[in-house]
């Protein structure tokens, strides 16, 4: 057998797409999470969950030259991606009705309604209107 004659076809409508939507979602939001709680500790010289007005950063620039771009990419990254996960999340609901053994996409629906359960959270709520402000 050669192989040419191997099928490697995948069956349509399995929900790669989606899976891999859903992956890149959840880490797309781990790491707007991870640099701004980083920056936050730029300016207090550890980790911690800064707040609008707080000590460290109340009267600081906080998004001076290049960070200005980067403040956009964080305020799509911690407003934007829960709500377009949330829609994935929809999605693999209608998807997994009809393919329930698909181990990938419940992994990657499991890490969808995490990024938008943790959205919702005081904690980062608060960390999203301090990146805003």
């Amino acid at each position: 057998m050669t192989t040419s004659a191997v099928d490697v076809a995948v069956e349509p409508g399995t929900g790669r797409a989606l899976t891999v939507a859903q992956f890149a979602l959840t880490a797309a939001y781990l790491v707007a999470v991870v640099v701004a709680l980083g920056r936050a500790a730029s300016f207090a010289g550890h980790f911690y969950l800064p707040y609008q007005g707080d000590a460290y950063t109340g009267d600081a620039d906080l998004w001076p030259g290049a960070w200005r771009q980067a403040q956009g990419l964080l305020v799509l990254g911690l407003a934007v991606v829960p709500l377009v996960a949330a829609g994935t999340v929809l999605a693999a609901l209608g998807r997994l009705r009809h393919h329930p053994r698909s181990r990938s996409l419940v992994v990657g629906t499991v890490g969808a309604v995490l990024v938008v359960v943790a959205s919702l959270t005081p904690a980062l709520a608060a960390l999203r209107g301090w990146v805003v402000d």
